[in-house]
């Protein structure tokens, strides 16, 4: 499996709202920059991240981007799935069954004079154990919240105005 670029983007973008103050839309522009991304490519991973309840824009002069639940409500599967889709990474198409004929073991046996026939089975659990995979590494993301990938100020979150930041550094 190849994450799209735009699952990290979509991870810094909920980090810097998880810092920012709650009551301060952050400028989708100033996002932008800071990602080095332009504003058209910001606004379909924010969509995402909206249709996934994660974020919303708000609009006006002093509008922008706002997380809609707490960071520590947000897991980083929320972001993934937002991104990558929950869809499963390989999908079971028959084409093994198909492929080996293990519904017509007999036949096979019979055309080969073959005794016996066992380890037909692991070619076909090939799929089960990108399935376990995938699940471990769902539970794995399910595991660890926004919140706790933040900074951390006097044992309290970091909660600041993005905004004063980068204007600061867009203008250097």
């Amino acid at each position: 499996m190849k994450a799209k670029p735009s699952l990290e983007q979509a991870l810094c973008i909920v980090a810097l709202l998880g810092i920012q103050d709650r009551q301060i839309p952050l400028h989708s522009r100033l996002v932008a920059e800071r990602l080095g991304i332009s504003t058209s490519y910001l606004k379909k991973i924010v969509q995402k991240l909206a249709g996934a309840d994660i974020v919303k824009t708000v609009s006006g002069r002093d509008g922008g981007i706002v997380l809609t639940r707490d960071p520590h409500k947000i897991t980083l599967l929320d972001v993934f799935d937002a991104i990558e889709g929950a869809s499963t990474f390989i999908k079971n198409t028959g084409l093994v069954k198909r492929v080996f004929g293990f519904d017509q073991k007999k036949a096979f046996m019979k055309t080969y004079a073959l005794k016996d026939l066992n380890n037909q089975q692991p070619v076909a659990n090939v799929l089960a154990v990108f399935g376990e995979a995938e699940q471990r590494y769902r539970e794995q993301l399910a595991t660890l919240t926004i919140s706790e990938i933040l900074p951390i100020t006097e044992n309290q979150p970091l909660q600041l105005d993005w905004t004063k930041w980068l204007l600061h550094q867009s203008t250097e």
